[in-house]
């Protein structure tokens, strides 16, 4: 079986799972090709939304310890592989869609990297979250020190890097770190209802709004603000998406977006 499986659904959405649940979804070199691979697969799809999750009882518990044990002696080949982590939670964050990650189980240390590399997340109220790098004299190499005091208020970030907790889907949500907490029988049909609004949407404007929100954390206040401005000009004097919403707002009626294709006039 693949490490990574990948479905794009008729309505267009992709589901991107971990497959090693024996392993808890640790992050073999294998998942980590299969990752890249299907953040691949779903941009040449052109699917809009894709949820990210785990089978199993984890999202991911983190690095393959036993994988990263045989590589101790070696520090070339120890880089290579948290730097390999890090390639794949990259080019997740920087895919042209908009990535949902579902935590039903655990997302620790490089699990909880991972869920910060997407730009979503919903979360089972009973779901177990944290850096854990602490707790076993380790640090994040993935991005988790650098990721999650952007997420999170930095006495709330310090807490989880420096102390090693847990914490639950409802506390999560509570602080901000995931937008949705939910009892676990409800996590299907919340994640359900979650993709749906988001694939009624113009492609081209959730690809752009993406966009415009990295940008916006990137640049300096004035930059961006500039080059929202351009963006939006741009969009709104190319794309027919813009008549078709604006048409549909006259009509008072649902928009029906078709592809993102640029008019050519």
């Amino acid at each position: 079986m693949r490490p990574v499986q990948v479905v794009v659904r008729p309505d267009g959405a992709a589901e991107i799972t971990l497959t090693r649940e024996r392993a808890l979804n640790a992050l073999s070199p294998e998942l980590l090709d299969g990752l890249r691979a299907a953040v691949d697969e779903v941009t040449a799809a052109g699917s809009p939304v894709a949820v990210v999750r785990g089978r199993g009882p984890a999202l991911s518990a983190g690095a393959d310890l036993p994988h990263l044990l045989g590589l101790l002696e070696d520090p070339v080949a120890v880089r290579d592989y948290i730097a390999t982590i890090g390639a794949a939670l990259d080019a997740l964050e920087s895919a042209p869609f908009v990535s949902l990650c579902v935590v039903d189980g655990y997302g620790l240390a490089g699990g909880c990297e991972l869920m910060l590399a997407c730009d979503l997340a919903v979360a089972s109220s009973e779901a177990r979250l944290g850096d854990r790098h602490m707790e076993y004299g380790l640090l994040p190499g993935a991005g988790g020190s650098v990721r999650l005091p952007r997420a999170l208020p930095a006495a709330l970030a310090r807490r989880l890097l420096y102390t090693g907790e847990i914490i639950d889907g409802d506390t999560a949500a509570a602080w901000g770190l995931v937008g949705w907490s939910v009892p676990p029988a409800e996590l299907d049909a919340t994640v359900a209802a979650i993709v749906a609004r988001m694939v009624r949407h113009s492609p081209t404007a959730l690809r752009t709004m993406k966009e415009l929100e990295t940008a916006g954390r990137e640049r300096p206040h004035r930059a961006a603000l500039d080059h929202e401005l351009d963006v939006a000009v741009g969009y709104f004097a190319h794309h027919t998406d813009v008549r078709e919403g604006l048409a549909a707002f006259r009509e008072k009626r649902e928009p029906r977006f078709g592809t993102s294709r640029k008019d050519e006039s």
